[in-house]
């Protein structure tokens, strides 16, 4: 006879009442027990526990103990329109209001069509079938799909770059060359090559390297970033005319990964812009919901699509439960026409190029600590001089090398959080960044208090700052 252990009878289940009125310190304990113990120690260390936001609008959070905090991150560039735009929440409230169909999943949405109608008007001609899903590693997932169903089974390769993110799925862990450390824990998709990023010899290498005698080459899809967003890393001129060209001779599915660049984020709508480049599928996610849906999908050449999944008996061979849902819907509509309407493109393109100007003028003034500055709109990553791995040569403690390299970014991170109620963030690959990423709709205003109180923290004794950090670290 079988058994089924049972839980003890649950005492409590929390109201969203009670939730309201948790402090941070329970809140965090929560955290740690039921979801993640290391990271609610990662938010811990860097002093992002002790205070509850209770109210964001634009780039303001409004904390619990009457703070404000300026967010530079626009919640890892989700937020390109900004906290709680106004349109977004009145659309959001009107389609409630009016209990609107949920799920259109057996009745064609004119919403879903007229989203994708829109979308095609911000691509180059040709790109006019769009897929919607959930997020940018869906996004991906469904792109490598569609290339693959598109060149046939006898052309499987996919080449991607050494610096490069495209999802934590296995598909696309696969072809993300910055996630190297942590693929070797999963599984990896067979006929996946790595090229160096920009490097277009080394492209047409491999797909001459690989191709039969009077043959098809095996390469299949190409999948890149046109600017990597972690670091900051722009390709050569010329780069991706030379990638155009090979992929159209050999006809390889030319895949471009906007999901952190999208939607105005670099001074351009998409990043590709910037390049003389058309791609054949464009992957797209973040911003797209605007901060209240987990939105994304992509924008395929038709002839790719028609020959892919032209076919009534293939209309679903791709497919996803959550494409159709309403309220995403009309709140990525809106949020396209924020962005137009507001000129959040254009505004990118000059608050950055003026945000650039005043950190690289940081950059001669603290030439110690700054190693570096670079930007694309309103997309800065500011690469910090590691002081802590200096120290820790001359002076040799039992100290993990992964926590020395994330000391001298922890304090500054932790100093502009406490001190000048800035939140700032550093990407998962690079413990040496500062990410910059504010909301499209920031202020010059904006900007000159991010800038001070940069240039104070970094004016400060950072070693004394990253001993600080390192004491929390070692508890």
């Amino acid at each position: 006879m079988n058994h089924v252990l049972r839980k003890p009878e649950v005492s409590t289940f929390y109201s969203l009442d009670e939730l309201h009125e948790m402090s941070m310190a329970e809140g965090l304990s929560l955290f740690k027990e039921y979801i993640n113990p290391q990271l609610g120690r990662m938010y811990h260390l860097l002093g992002l526990a002790d205070r509850k936001p209770v109210k964001a609008q634009g780039l303001i959070i409004d904390m619990s103990d009457g703070s404000q905090v300026l967010d530079m991150t626009a919640g890892l560039a989700v937020l390109n329109v900004g906290h709680n735009h106004p349109r977004i929440l009145a659309a959001r409230k009107q389609w409630a209001e009016q209990q609107q169909l949920e799920i259109w999943k057996f009745i064609p949405s004119p919403y879903q069509a007229g989203l994708a109608h829109n979308l095609s008007k911000l691509m180059p001609a040709g790109l006019n079938k769009v897929f919607f899903c959930n997020s940018g590693a869906e996004a991906n997932e469904g792109a490598l799909k569609l290339a693959q169903k598109y060149v046939g089974m006898d052309r499987p390769i996919v080449v991607y770059t050494d610096i490069s993110f495209h999802g934590k799925s296995h598909a696309t862990l696969s072809v993300s060359g910055s996630e190297r450390e942590g693929n070797k824990h999963f599984k990896q998709m067979s006929d996946c090559i790595e090229v160096p990023y920009g490097n277009a010899d080394a492209f047409e290498q491999v797909v001459q390297s690989h191709k039969k005698t009077f043959g098809k080459t095996r390469v299949g899809t190409f999948i890149v970033e046109a600017i990597r967003s972690e670091g900051l890393v722009k390709p050569p001129e010329g780069y991706f005319d030379k990638i155009q060209a090979v992929c159209r001779k050999h006809d390889i599915v030319l895949i471009l990964d906007e999901v952190f660049c999208g939607f105005g984020r670099t001074g351009k709508m998409f990043a590709f812009e910037h390049q003389n480049v058309v791609p054949d599928i464009v992957s797209f996610s973040k911003a797209f919901g605007a901060g209240k849906a987990s939105f994304g999908g992509f924008v395929s050449q038709d002839r790719l699509f028609q020959k892919a999944y032209g076919k009534l008996k293939h209309a679903t061979l791709h497919s996803t439960t959550y494409n159709g849902f309403g309220e995403e819907i009309v709140t990525a509509i809106e949020s396209i026409n924020i962005i137009r309407d507001e000129r959040l493109v254009e505004k990118s393109e000059q608050l950055g190029a003026y945000l650039l100007a005043e950190l690289l003028a940081l950059k001669t003034k603290h030439a110690g600590i700054l190693a570096d500055v670079r930007g694309a709109g309103l997309l800065v990553n500011i690469e910090l001089k590691n002081l802590a791995s200096s120290i820790a040569k001359k002076f040799p403690l039992p100290i993990p090398d992964e926590v020395i390299s994330k000391v001298t970014t922890g304090g500054v991170i932790t100093e502009l959080y406490e001190k000048h109620n800035i939140l700032v963030y550093t990407p998962l690959h690079n413990h040496n960044l500062i990410m910059v990423s504010p909301s499209l709709t920031i202020s010059k205003a904006q900007i000159d208090q991010f800038v001070q109180a940069i240039d104070d923290v970094l004016s400060t004794n950072l070693i004394e700052k990253g001993l600080t950090y390192l004491k929390r670290v070692l508890g």
